[in-house]
């Protein structure tokens, strides 16, 4: 009910109720100072009558304001004004985790990850803190228009776990993600939170919750003795990894679940990359501590019989029900009995105008693949009208960004004047494939193809030809939200082999020898032959290269190249000209002699 207050502690001006849970209710109001609006949660006034509730609540809220991160709503202030306990907290509006849930059911695996990864991501820094939430569901979790989710109510969860809350839908909600231990009375822990969020990442794929039943009890019992259904029996392509994760955040024994949200925060980031795993296997048994007892859970498809500790409990259970009603049992019984009379009246009234006063009622006319604006020019031709503040913004694979994916009450018959929510498409989730071995151009193509800038760098590679993909800036099953600023990856590109001839024209025939074969190259020597001039030969270099079949400075691109390398190894014998001319001269003069 709405508080008789316009101002809460003479500086938050309340607008308007904007929800209400079993143990508050929440205003839209206006800080004055900081001139911004807040959300602003009033403690109902049977939580305020208890000292011990303040307390813990006081405590609880407190120590949750201290929490900073982008997925946990921000409490700004905490206090009390003329016995209104508040909490004053940012105002984030848009609609629940479970308002997407209900409008799109089964999400794809992609978006249900990057949605339990800022869950976690926000636990888990609650958990560094100590500070556990122990009412994790999608009612508590808000959707921004960007996609990004925010954890509401830290602070208020100890409260509202200890008291007595008579509001069956709060609880019906809260069962429904409830730790079996804390369905056998047990001690809230931080493995009591990850048990929810195995259960939401569950109703993300699966678009209902794993447990249904008609009473409080009967849920209790399902999460304490029944196995989790298997999601790949609902939906084949989803990965093991993925299944995995959900098996062990919620396994009954603690043992065998996730000690900590950092675990499983590690297992959501490798799960793409790492899908075909093992079908993980859990005991399914549980020690409890309180009596000494063993339980252990039944597997989905036995029949529905109790064990005996568990009939046993719940006598306990129905016993404890029957003695906290007997002291109403009158006025309920007169209760009933007034209501019965109510819905009697309210018939026949309803009987006797229904010929004079008919409701006029619409169907809701097709908005898929309409743009807000177009939407809302169709809805008001029919009388009906679109609400803005409720709308939100999902992925898809079939709808254009900006256009219309889904919408409430489709092809219903509605009232006149209805207000119809809109889920805009922003596109599909691009997934990373592995591009590691393709070329560079098929690559790229497919990257640009699909939004993403492609960045190339070029490196030297002997194992791969010019022009392959060898390494890539983001790993294989990454996600890029259709809507994230940055589209962007970097692909390493092989030139190929690539070696650069070194110039060894002059040098020792030894050390280029060694010299190149350390580059790579495969060296061949050849002994030119002799000059014939004695210029020539007087000029000769023996053992040093004379000549390279491939000049130095080239670049060579096959491997083990070939070079050859020109040398001469020793030097011709001169002739003796001047032996030549002392026996022609000595030949003259002999027969010079003779003729005298």
């Amino acid at each position: 009910m709405a508080i008789s207050k316009q101002y809460i502690a003479e500086r938050y001006e309340i607008r308007k109720l904007i929800g209400q849970g079993g143990m508050a209710d929440v205003y839209l109001a206006y800080d004055l100072i900081l001139n911004r609006e807040v959300a602003i949660k009033i403690l109902r006034n049977y939580l305020a009558e208890d000292p011990i509730y303040i307390q813990r609540f006081q405590r609880e809220a407190t120590a949750a304001a201290t929490l900073t991160h982008k997925n946990i709503v921000q409490i700004y202030d905490v206090g009390e004004d003329e016995g209104y306990h508040y909490i004053v907290m940012e105002y984030v509006p848009d609609a629940t985790l479970k308002d997407l849930i209900r409008r799109r059911g089964a999400l794809h695996v992609e978006e249900a990850i990057d949605i339990m990864h800022q869950l976690v991501s926000g636990v888990n820094v609650a958990h560094r803190h100590s500070i556990i939430h122990r009412d994790l569901k999608p009612q508590n979790i808000l959707m921004t228009h960007g996609g990004y989710v925010k954890i509401a109510d830290f602070g208020i969860a100890m409260v509202q776990s200890v008291s007595q809350v008579t509001q069956n839908e709060t609880i019906m909600g809260s069962l429904h993600y409830l730790a079996p231990e804390l369905a056998r009375g047990e001690k809230a822990t931080a493995q009591s939170d990850i048990y929810s969020l195995g259960i939401i990442f569950y109703e993300l794929l699966r678009g209902d919750v794993p447990f249904n039943a008609n009473t409080a009890v009967n849920i209790a019992l399902k999460h304490m003795r029944d196995e989790i259904p298997s999601i790949k029996e609902f939906n084949p392509t989803i990965p093991q990894s993925v299944e995995n994760i959900i098996i062990k955040a919620t396994a009954k024994n603690l043992n065998e679940r996730y000690k900590n949200a950092y675990e499983m925060l590690e297992d959501l980031e490798n799960a793409l990359s790492n899908p075909d795993q093992k079908k993980l296997v859990l005991s399914n048994i549980i020690y409890n501590e309180n009596d000494n007892t063993t339980v252990v859970a039944k597997r989905m498809g036995q029949d529905n019989e109790t064990s005996q500790e568990d009939s046993t409990r719940l006598k306990r259970i129905e016993e404890a029900k029957k003695q906290k009603k007997k002291k109403n049992i009158i006025a309920g019984s007169i209760i009933g009995v007034i209501a019965v009379i109510l819905v009697v009246i309210v018939i026949l009234l309803i009987n006797g105008l229904g010929n004079s006063s008919k409701v006029k009622t619409i169907t809701v006319p097709d908005l898929l693949n309409l743009t807000a604006e177009e939407a809302k020019v169709k809805l008001e031709d029919v009388g009906l009208v679109l609400d803005d503040s409720y709308s939100l913004y999902g992925v898809s694979d079939t709808i254009e960004v900006g256009k219309v994916m889904d919408y409430t009450s489709k092809g219903e018959e509605v009232k006149l004047g209805t207000k119809i929510s809109v889920t805009i498409s922003k596109g599909k989730v691009i997934v990373i494939a592995n591009y590691v071995g393709r070329t560079i151009d098929n690559a790229a193509t497919e990257l640009e193809a699909l939004g993403v800038k492609v960045i190339t760098k070029e490196v030297s590679s002997e194992e791969h030809a010019a022009g392959i993909v060898i390494e890539q800036s983001i790993s294989e099953g990454k996600t890029i939200q259709p809507d994230a600023e940055i589209k962007q990856i970097t692909l390493t590109v092989s030139t190929g082999y690539s070696n650069t001839m070194k110039d060894v024209l002059g040098w020792s025939i030894d050390s280029a020898k060694k010299e190149l074969e350390n580059a790579g190259f495969i060296v061949v020597l050849e002994i030119l032959p002799a000059p014939t001039t004695i210029a020539e030969i007087d000029a000769m270099q023996l053992n040093v290269v004379i000549e390279q079949s491939i000049a130095g400075g080239l670049i060579v691109t096959e491997k083990n190249t070939t070079v050859t390398l020109y040398y001469h190894k020793t030097k011709p014998t001169l002739p003796n000209n001047n032996n030549n001319n002392n026996n022609s001269q000595n030949q003259s003069t002999g027969d010079d002699s003779g003729d005298d």
